[in-house]
C-alpha cells in the first residue's frame, strides 16, 4: 500500500518516535444525523416535451450527486404524476408533487445540437416559489461536467453552501508487481464521483502524497527519482507538476538546496516531504529531513527564498496554512508522542493544541477556517477527527483498521481520506461528512491512497 510505503520511507531517514504506554481508553465517535430532503428531479426534456437521452443521462448524474452528498433523497421518477409534456406546456402543479412528499422539484428543457443548453427551474414544493431559474451551457463532450455544474447550482441554492461536485480527486494508485520491490505507484485523477480516470504519472517512479494549489493549477507531490547524487541526493523529494501541461520540476531548486546544505555544516538533505501550498499560491510549507530529524520550512515562490520555521531537534511535519495564511498547523513529537501544534506563519508563537490520548498526525485546516481535520491512532485503531483551531471540541467522526490522510472538499463539509479494512486489504478512497454520519467509498480502477481534493472549478465549459 502506498500509505505503508510512505511510512517505511520516512522511518528509514528519521529517528524513531518516543514510545509510550497507553492505559485503557474509552473512544467515542460522535455522529450527528442530518435531515435529508426528498427532491424530485424530472429528466430534462426537449423543447416540445419529448424525451431526451442526453437530458436523462444528465439528470441521472445530478440525482447521484445529490444523493451521495447525504443531504437529499431523490424520488424515484416512476412515481411522478406529471408528464414531461405537461410540465413543458403548463409548468408544475404543486399538488402533484406535494402528494409525493417532495420538498424540492427540478425540471427543465434541454437543447442539444453542437453543444448543450439547459434551462431549468428549482421549485420549493412547500411554498410553490421558484427558488432558481437559470441556464447552463456546455459541450457535449463535457456532459458530466455540465451535470456537475447544475448539481452545484441546486446544492448551493438550497444549502447556501459552496458546491463541490465540479471537482476532482488525485490519488496514489499502487500497482502490484509480485514483490514489494516491483510494485509501482502512479498519480491518477478522477472526478469526485470516481468517473473519468486519467493517469498523471506512468509508474516509473515512486510517487506519494499529492497536494493541489488553491487555484488548482499546480500539484505538489513526493517522488523518488534514481538520479546521480547532487544536492537533492538519491532520496524522496517534493516536485511540482503543472496541472495543464504535465511538466514537472523540483519544488526547491538545486541552488537553494546547496545553500541549505552549506548552512547545515555540509550535512546532506535526506528528504523533503509533506508539502502544502499557501492560500494565495505564492508560498508553500514542507518538512525537510537533515540528520534524521525533520523541521518545517516555508518557500516563497516570488522571491525564491527558503525560510526555516522550526528546528531540527525532533520530528516536525505535516504543515498546513490557515485559510487566511496567517497561521500554520503541524505535528511534532517534541514532547514525546506526536501531537498537533500551531504557529504563526513566520514560525513564532508555537504552541501545542491537542490534549487527548493517542498519536495525532496529518492535520489540515478547513477552507472555512473553523475546524482542523486530523488522523489519530490509539492503540491499534485509527480515527479521522476534527477539532477547533484552539484544540477544543475534538470529535472523532470515523474509524477503521487504517484510516488516514484527510483532505477537505472546497466547501468544508466533506473529507476524503485513505482507508484499509483489514491487514492486507487494498486501500480505498472514502468520503465522510463532518457529522460522521454519511460515509461513501469512491470508485477507483485500482487501489487508492492519499487523496487530494481539488478546489471547485469555475463553471466554464
Amino acid at each position: 500500500m502506498a500509505s505503508k510505503m510512505l511510512r517505511n520511507l520516512i522511518i528509514s531517514v528519521m529517528v524513531a518516535a518516543v514510545s509510550f504506554c497507553a492505559h485503557a481508553l474509552k473512544i467515542e465517535i460522535n455522529k450527528g444525523r442530518v435531515t435529508q430532503d426528498p427532491i424530485a428531479i424530472v429528466d430534462f426534456y426537449e423543447n416540445d416535451g419529448e424525451d431526451s437521452d442526453v437530458g436523462s443521462e444528465i439528470c441521472k448524474i445530478i440525482r447521484s450527486n445529490l444523493e451521495t452528498s447525504g443531504l437529499f433523497i431523490p424520488i424515484n421518477p416512476v412515481g411522478f404524476l406529471e408528464s414531461k409534456k405537461t410540465l413543458c406546456q403548463n409548468g408544475p402543479n404543486i399538488k402533484n408533487w406535494s402528494v409525493l412528499n417532495a420538498r424540492f422539484l427540478v425540471h427543465g428543457k434541454i437543447t442539444s445540437g453542437w453543444g448543450l443548453e439547459i434551462n431549468f427551474e428549482l421549485v420549493d414544493v412547500v411554498t410553490g416559489a421558484k427558488m432558481l431559474t437559470t441556464k447552463v451551457s456546455g459541450s457535449k463532450s463535457k456532459l458530466r461536467q455540465v451535470a456537475h455544474i447544475v448539481s452545484d447550482l441546486i446544492y448551493e441554492r438550497i444549502t447556501t453552501e459552496k458546491g463541490y461536485f465540479n471537482t476532482n480527486i488525485i490519488y496514489v494508485e499502487t500497482v502490484s508487481g509480485g514483490t514489494p520491490k516491483h510494485r509501482k505507484t502512479r498519480l491518477v485523477k478522477i472526478d469526485q464521483d470516481g468517473y473519468g480516470p486519467m493517469r498523471l504519472t506512468n509508474g516509473d517512479e515512486l510517487v506519494l502524497t499529492p497536494r493541489y494549489s488553491a487555484d488548482g493549477k499546480h500539484i505538489a507531490y513526493i517522488s523518488y527519482r534514481d538520479k546521480a547524487r547532487d544536492a537533492l541526493g538519491k532520496s524522496a523529494h517534493v516536485y511540482m507538476m503543472n496541472a495543464s501541461n504535465g511538466s514537472v520540476k523540483p519544488m526547491i531548486s538545486n541552488d537553494i538546496m546547496k545553500i541549505l546544505v552549506k548552512q547545515n555544516n555540509e550535512r546532506p538533505v535526506q528528504m523533503t516531504y509533506a508539502p502544502r501550498f499557501s492560500p494565495d499560491g505564492n508560498e508553500a510549507v514542507l518538512a525537510i529531513v537533515i540528520g534524521g530529524r525533520s523541521a518545517i520550512y516555508k518557500l516563497d515562490f516570488v522571491s525564491n527564498r527558503l525560510t526555516q520555521l522550526t528546528e531540527h531537534q525532533c520530528i516536525d511535519t505535516s504543515p498546513c496554512f490557515s485559510p487566511d495564511g496567517q497561521q500554520i498547523v503541524f505535528t511534532s513529537n517534541r514532547h514525546g508522542r506526536e501531537a498537533i501544534y500551531t504557529m504563526n506563519s513566520d514560525g513564532s508563537n508555537q504552541q501545542r493544541i491537542s490534549t487527548g490520548e493517542g498519536k495525532y498526525s496529518q492535520p489540515v485546516w478547513s477552507p472555512r477556517g473553523d475546524l482542523l481535520a486530523f488522523s489519530k491512532q490509539v492503540g491499534g485503531q485509527f480515527f479521522i477527527g476534527v477539532m477547533k483551531p484552539d484544540g477544543t471540541g475534538e470529535r472523532l467522526i470515523t474509524s477503521g483498521y487504517l484510516v488516514e490522510a484527510p483532505c477537505w472538499a472546497s466547501n468544508g463539509r466533506y473529507l476524503t481520506y485513505s482507508a484499509e479494512a483489514r491487514p492486507g486489504a487494498p486501500s480505498c478512497i472514502s468520503v465522510v461528512d463532518i457529522t460522521g454520519y454519511h460515509v461513501r467509498i469512491v470508485n477507483t480502477v485500482g487501489d487508492g491512497s492519499y487523496p487530494a481534493w481539488s478546489p471547485t472549478f469555475q463553471n466554464q465549459n
